[in-house]
């Protein structure tokens, strides 16, 4: 959905993912993952590309899921072996809350990936936001897909050197991926250095102000969203802190 405002799928944005950082119980986090898959496909999110992310990302999703139900000891025993516990109830909830979250950003990434980067500077400028925060805002979002495709290349050049990973021992496994870290990092670092010169040679903040080209007009429907999250977020806010 082009035609939609930006700020509609900024504020959108806002929402869930705070909304996934404050949410700690079961039924909230997945309400929160529905709305978010709902609003992603009302939004024109790319679903197909999204799965592919999700589906390369899946290794680091295993083992955030695995640390947090490994290393959590608080809640219901749910799996003991020779008297020790394994596996509780509150670290069951968390890991799988890691990976609800994770979905949610991957979902929120997936709808501002397809808007145009200038109409979203430009509506935020017209909202007074300053020109330098809101190229970093759209410059994080981007950097988030390329971050799980850079990890996936990882593996791929691991499995071209004959690392079969479906054969490789699960805690072998999460050592490999923890190693793998450093130089996805490292590449991450390399193309914010490489963005950092191109905006150099290209003037970045060589002037106090900035001319906008193409004003953006929220319509009714727009303004209507805008209510509808407002009172929709407003209210899940209350509900959740008095229960």
């Amino acid at each position: 959905m082009s035609r939609v405002d930006p700020r509609v799928k900024l504020l959108w944005v806002v929402l869930c993912t705070s909304g996934a950082v404050l949410f700690a119980r079961p039924l909230w986090m997945l309400g929160l993952t529905l709305f978010t898959l709902g609003g992603a496909l009302l939004l024109g999110a790319d679903f197909l590309g999204l799965g592919r992310r999700l589906r390369r990302f899946l290794p680091v999703l295993a083992m955030l899921t695995a640390v947090q139900i490994l290393f959590v000891r608080t809640g219901t025993p749910l799996l003991t072996l020779g008297g020790r516990v394994l596996v509780t109830g509150e670290g069951l909830w968390k890991g799988l809350a890691a990976g609800l979250r994770l979905v949610i950003v991957f979902c929120a990434s997936a709808v501002m990936m397809r808007e145009d980067s200038r109409r979203v500077i430009n509506s935020l400028i017209q909202m007074g936001v300053p020109y330098l925060f809101c190229f970093s805002l759209f410059a994080a979002l981007c950097f988030l897909p390329l971050l799980s495709e850079a990890f996936a290349q990882a593996l791929t050049a691991l499995q071209l050197r004959g690392v079969n990973l479906k054969a490789v021992p699960w805690g072998q496994k999460l050592r490999l991926y923890a190693a793998l870290i450093v130089p996805v990092l490292t590449e991450a670092l390399a193309r914010v250095e490489k963005l950092a010169a191109v905006m150099e040679a290209r003037g970045f903040g060589a002037l106090p102000r900035r001319t906008i080209y193409g004003r953006a007009s929220m319509g009714a429907a727009d303004w209507a969203a805008v209510c509808f999250l407002l009172v929709a977020g407003l209210t899940a806010l209350r509900f959740y802190l008095a229960s």
